[in-house]
């Protein structure tokens, strides 16, 4: 009985044939459309690569160059860090006369007077950014007290950013030139 389950399995398996394998030098559609070329997505793409940051530091080659103590890998960790909020971005364009805080309560690039290099792109998306916050507190002020003018609630609202300017920081005056504030 087992010579005979041997026998058909045999059998059976020799009935069995690979199917035929045909090979072609050309790609489907389906690879086609996978491998299309996308100029602008790929530019979108080189561009992320690039950004511009620093290249972290080992503790040891922190050591080797004479960075011995916490403090020091904490000083040198916040010089590295690479990230910076919008405020403290806009004070140090402020005091490099990159921005200026306009006659009108707005921020505004006064890119001809900067000290360095900046992105006008980042600036400018820094600036629209900040400028809105504005209008809707002014907004919101305004709102608040009914009988307020929209250029009071500017007059109170540069009065109070005067005082709490950064040093240095580039400032229109009434008669539309421009001066770093000075402090005590």
């Amino acid at each position: 009985m087992k010579c005979l389950k041997i026998l058909v399995f045999v059998a059976v398996a020799g009935c069995i044939k690979a199917p035929d394998v045909v090979i072609v030098d050309r790609h489907s559609l389906l690879e086609e459309q996978a491998a299309a070329r996308m100029p602008v997505a790929e530019s979108q793409v080189a561009q992320a690569g690039l950004s511009a940051g620093p290249l972290p530091l080992t503790p040891g080659e922190l050591s080797v160059s004479g960075w011995h103590t916490d403090a020091s890998h904490d000083a040198i960790a916040a010089l590295y860090s690479g990230w910076i909020d919008d405020a403290q971005m806009l004070d140090q364009l402020l005091t490099r006369h990159c921005i200026g805080e306009a006659a009108d309560g707005t921020l505004i690039s006064t890119s001809e007077a900067c000290s360095g290099a900046i992105d006008l792109a980042d600036v400018g998306r820094r600036l629209e950014k900040a400028n809105r916050s504005r209008r809707q507190i002014w907004l919101y002020v305004q709102q608040q007290r009914q009988q307020a003018s929209e250029a009071d609630v500017r007059a109170q609202w540069r009065q109070a950013r005067q005082k709490s300017l950064i040093c240095g920081g580039w400032w229109q005056k009434d008669d539309q030139a421009w001066e770093a504030k000075t402090c005590p």
